[in-house]
């Protein structure tokens, strides 16, 4: 997880006192998540944070990928104005703050999860429901490929970290070796 910084704090405040008065901070969180994946991209990365284009090309662009990506008008602002302040390279700070913000305004957790291989849908909402019970509230899980995990899975959440992956386990076992406590 992105830990967010002053600035993008500001905006996704800013942003989501907008979204909780006109009762969609839920559909802009959505919209800003498929724009961040926008600004995945290489490409679209560079050409946002290049001196070498100009304000107006930046703009064409963007108006292009959403295009691409619908997002209300709301959100729509919002991306044009970090463009104009030349903000738009901090997205990521900045849909990372909305997010901690609009999970605490609607009292769930997000939970980072770390696998070798990807999850299945099932393995998600089995996972998602421990949590629930464990924290007694929502949990969002978001998963990220980790080959160097081996196997198993290391969960992030609320603070804690939850490390059962296979490398941890040989890891303590290494240590113990070398103390010669097996």
């Amino acid at each position: 997880m992105v830990r967010s910084s002053t600035l993008g704090e500001r905006y996704a405040k800013a942003l989501l006192g907008i979204g909780i008065d006109s009762g969609n901070h839920e559909q802009l969180g959505r919209e800003l998540g498929r724009v961040v994946e926008l600004f995945s991209v290489d490409e679209v990365r560079v050409l946002f944070q290049s001196p070498k284009f100009g304000l107006e090309v930046r703009k064409a662009v963007l108006a292009d990928l959403l295009n691409v990506v619908t997002v209300s008008p709301t959100c729509r602002k919002f991306l044009f104005l970090l463009v104009d302040r030349n903000r738009i390279g901090r997205i990521g700070e900045i849909v990372a703050a909305y997010n901690e913000l609009s999970d605490a305004q609607s009292g769930r957790l997000r939970a980072r999860v770390r696998v070798a291989t990807q999850l299945t849908e099932g393995d998600v909402e089995r996972l998602r429901s421990v949590l629930q019970k464990a924290t007694g509230k929502k949990v969002v899980v978001e998963q990220e490929e980790d080959k160097s995990i081996v196997a198993g899975i290391v969960t992030h959440i609320g603070g804690r970290v939850y490390d059962g992956s296979v490398s941890n386990q040989l890891n303590t076992l290494r240590a113990r070796l070398k103390q010669g406590g097996v």
